[in-house]
């Protein structure tokens, strides 16, 4: 057969095609032979953009598109319907980026188009993103020409945003960099860390040479052999998701960092693909060098998100390799740590802690300070735990960052007594809350002086809390390798703020920030960031992150936001609209529907069941192909094809019971919000294709296109 080029974003595609269609796409290697011996079945488009572009016949409806590329060389790019298949193809133009060296498809009509929709209503003569970058300066960095005026339009931020989702991955990032005020000198140096692209002269006729760069084995698999393709286009798509990007395998299969490294990136950007990555290859490292008792500790925070990466783990590594690998959640690690040692607890709940913390307020009369159970948990597991106090002395001169109660050195002698009956009263009961067993666990390890692995993997370390970072960092000896940080604090939906350079781990000069989304389309990606439209988000280290180039690298269409007079009408709406869905041959498993409480999504079920569809709840093990159901933190870590986020009304996001009173701790009541709009973000970036959000009464304030209304 001959060499055959296909673009990822054709087989990222593919699995979503009809199995009939996607069998008849495995007969097209044959007609490309017979067309390099005969000239046949490869029909040429009047007008096109690139003259090498062709359309062949999959069936009467279906058709793919070809690049032509010389004697025995074809690239195939997409598989569209038939009018969909010519329209897209005529604006596509193939090539080799004259400053990156990158093969591109460059499609200037689609950005012409997007242009002249955000820019209708401009007012003429108002001052462009771009006025103070020189057209030298655009192609310097290898933004292509044919951009350059369409780019000069754009007047806000965000619609720059949008049309750089549309250009071809290093001119995106090159355009929002410039956007930013950064330099072509300080352009390149980001794309020659990102995409591994060098300096070098570059011969834009010279495929081969190209098809060598790390960016462009990023975009396109080559292949020349019938079995390798059969495999690649019968295969689900869900091998794909391990896929790494250059510039994310050069971190993940890095021999040697020269101690802790952080990670960071938003939501869909590949973290956790770099993480299962890192894994298998430290595991490879220590089978190489005849490591026999070396273990890799991967650690995660829900016990949800540490089944699915065992799972994955699991088929991705050899069996060799997966047995050097232990997964599990920092709670679980920190339980069987004192299984061990005999200094087990059992772990309280949230409801019984309240009740016993009302109990240790009423004891030392700290309601009459204004100071509730609540107040004291939160003061306990931020402040005394948070910071390891141990001693009385320690608390009453200690900072207590983030707290916006101001509390005397005698306030602090009552809350500190508080502290003591309620740690009492849950030792009478052996029972601890997670941070105290992550503590114990830590001290434990400490004494005993001889950490259980030799690489720890964290994944969501947005949300762990002090106690457990020490845990982790007792685990494994300080040395090279020792922690790989993976973490988004957009996505911190619960309870804990950490300064990583505060409790002693430091990944100064090794971090980096991912920016590309695989999962979700730019128009939801977008309307999601709306949500956290002017929060401060930190790195992990206590340093703010801006958003500059995270963006997405597909489109579709833009998120629904439906109000209801009733929630029998939402609900009616969701079980209306998931049935036809289902008539469209959409798979029920690839269909979410989430809300912020169980006790919110009892009018769905009650839809659903009366039209027959079947549902799981999410996390309870249940296989078959059935919509997920569940809450916004037990959607954390899934993706969905179609999600309803339903019940966003304004009594129930932000939720009361999760929000500090503003006049018991004013600071605290802050982030509560924010937790809340990070847990709404978290929800409506697990939809991939389509997002449809609902509420029924007076919506939440937090939906971005209802501000102001």
């Amino acid at each position: 057969m001959p060499e055959l080029l296909l673009e990822k974003n054709f087989l990222a595609g593919l699995h979503r095609l009809d199995p009939v269609v996607r069998r008849k796409v495995l007969e097209l290697p044959g007609k490309f032979e017979e067309a390099h011996h005969a000239g046949v079945h490869l029909e040429k488009l009047n007008g096109c953009a690139d003259d090498r572009v062709r359309t062949v016949r999959v069936d009467q409806f279906w058709r793919g598109v070809v690049v032509r590329l010389g004697e025995g060389r074809f690239a195939l790019l997409r598989v569209l319907p038939h009018d969909d298949a010519n329209r897209w193809a005529m604006k596509q133009r193939f090539g080799v980026n004259p400053v990156t060296g990158i093969i591109e498809l460059v499609d200037v009509p689609t950005v012409a188009e997007q242009v002249d929709a955000v820019t209708v209503h401009k007012v003429q003569g108002q001052p462009g993103v771009f006025d103070g970058v020189a057209d030298k300066h655009f192609r310097q960095v290898g933004v292509d020409e044919g951009f350059i005026p369409l780019l000069r339009r754009l007047t806000e931020e965000a619609e720059v945003l949008a049309i750089a989702s549309l250009l071809p991955k290093a001119q995106g990032d090159a355009v929002l960099l410039l956007a930013d005020g950064k330099t072509p000198d300080e352009v390149w140096a980001a794309l020659a860390e990102d995409y591994l692209v060098t300096r070098d002269d570059v011969d834009t006729s010279d495929l081969t040479a190209a098809l060598e760069r790390p960016a462009t084995k990023a975009e396109f698999v080559v292949t020349s052999n019938d079995q390798e393709l059969m495999a690649l286009l019968s295969s689900d798509f869900e091998a794909w998701r391990t896929f790494l990007h250059p510039a994310q395998r050069v971190i993940a299969e890095k021999p040697t960092f020269n101690g802790s490294f952080r990670l960071t990136g938003g939501a869909g950007t590949g973290k956790t693909v770099v993480a299962i990555h890192r894994a298998r290859f430290l595991a490879r490292q220590l089978i190489a060098a005849g490591d026999q008792t070396g273990r890799i500790l991967v650690a995660t925070y829900t016990t949800s998100l540490a089944r699915n990466l065992e799972r994955t783990l699991k088929s991705f590594c050899s069996v060799e390799e997966f047995h050097r690998l232990h997964v599990s959640t920092v709670d679980s690690f920190a339980h069987r740590t004192l299984i061990a040692a005999g200094l087990a607890t059992r772990p309280v709940e949230q409801r019984e802690l309240l009740k016993f913390a009302e109990q240790a307020v009423a004891m030392t009369a700290l309601d009459t300070l204004g100071i509730d159970g609540r107040y004291l948990v939160s003061e306990w597991i931020q402040v005394v735990l948070g910071r390891d106090l141990r001693l009385l002395a320690d608390y009453a001169t200690t900072a207590r960052p983030g707290r916006g109660r101001r509390l005397s050195r005698q306030e602090r002698k009552r809350v500190w007594e508080a502290v003591i009956h309620l740690m009492d009263m849950l030792h009478q009961r052996y029972l601890a809350t997670y941070e105290q067993t992550a503590s114990r666990a830590a001290d434990h390890l400490v004494a005993v002086g001889a950490p259980p692995y030799v690489h720890v993997i964290i994944d969501e370390a947005q949300d762990l809390h002090p106690a457990q970072w020490r845990l982790l960092r007792a685990a494994v000896p300080v040395g090279p390798n020792d922690l790989f940080i993976v973490g988004d604090a957009h996505q911190r939906i619960y309870d804990s703020r950490v300064s990583l350079s505060a409790i002693g781990i430091e990944t100064r000069g090794r971090a980096r920030r991912l920016k590309i989304n695989y999962r979700t389309s730019q128009q939801i990606l977008g309307w999601a960031l709306g949500i956290l439209s002017g929060e401060p988000i930190d790195d992990l280290d206590g340093n703010a992150e801006r958003q500059v180039g995270y963006r997405s690298e597909f489109q579709g269409p833009r998120p629904v936001v439906q109000v209801f007079d009733s929630s029998t009408e939402e609900a009616q709406f969701v079980s209306d609209l998931l049935t036809s869905w289902l008539a469209d041959k959409v798979a029920a498993s690839s269909i979410g529907v989430v809300a912020r409480t169980i006790a919110d999504l009892a009018g769905v079920k009650a839809a659903l069941d009366k039209a027959g569809i079947e549902w799981n709840e999410i996390g309870s093990g249940k296989g078959g192909s059935k919509v997920q159901i569940g809450t916004m933190h037990s959607s954390k870590g899934l993706e969905f094809a179609r999600l309803f986020v339903v019940g966003v009304n304004a009594d129930r996001v932000p939720l009361p019971l999760a929000v500090t009173s503003e006049a018991i701790d004013a600071n605290q009541h802050n982030f509560d919000l924010q937790k809340e709009r990070c847990l709404l973000y978290v929800a409506c970036t697990r939809a991939r294709d389509t997002l449809v959000v609902t509420a029924n009464g007076q919506p939440s304030s937090f939906l971005p296109n209802l501000k102001g209304a």
